[in-house]
């Protein structure tokens, strides 16, 4: 979905439900791409999913990283680091940086993080990384040489990620609304 496409969610999911002779209530697990990403799209998504387990006795949510879907492609390899890099403001990339362990993807914080560009080249010297095809217009001609570039999400990695990792509802910490500002996730930007 894209731009205000989130808001349509509902009905799609309806649809879906429908022409594959399912219904809501049959679906006891969900999973919610928590960004980075539109911080609107995540809301609204993050809102709608919530708002469907509330109450449900059987029925889980999960939040994943949607980096983690990318990742899972990248970095095929038992102890393979990966990144997805996302334009942050001009000179500057947010880089989500994953290990693969035990065939899943885990967040590597240490790598990752708001880097120049020539940091960024230093540090992921010789390391595969993605970017989203939408961001190529916004970032600098040298990272998106060498990236791999993502045309579309794939959906069905962030699904199936982590089989074992379920919470009843992980994902209300996106519902909440907080400043809309250019800030890398995890970090609250203080200046004006």
């Amino acid at each position: 979905m894209k731009g205000r496409d989130s808001s349509s969610l509902l009905p799609k999911i309806g649809e879906l439900l429908r022409t594959n002779s399912l219904s809501l209530n049959g679906i006891a697990r969900w999973t919610v791409g928590t960004g980075p990403g539109n911080y609107t799209g995540l809301r609204i998504v993050s809102s709608l999913v919530a708002g469907i387990v509330f109450g449900r006795d059987g029925v889980f949510c999960r939040g994943i990283p949607s980096a983690h879907a990318i990742l899972y492609d990248m970095a095929t390899a038992e102890n393979e680091n990966a990144a997805v890099i996302y334009p942050f403001e001009p000179g500057k990339v947010f880089a989500f940086c994953g290990i693969r362990r035990n065939g899943n993807i885990f967040r590597d914080i240490d790598m990752g993080g708001v880097l120049s560009t020539e940091e960024f080249l230093e540090k992921f010297s010789g390391m595969k990384y993605a970017v989203l095809e939408r961001d190529l217009p916004v970032l600098p001609g040298e990272l998106a040489g060498n990236a791999v570039k993502v045309s579309v999400f794939p959906v069905q990695n962030l699904v199936f990620a982590c089989p074992d990792s379920w919470e009843r509802n992980s994902v209300r910490d996106l519902i909440y609304i907080r400043p809309a500002v250019n800030v890398a996730p995890m970090q609250i930007r203080t200046e004006l």
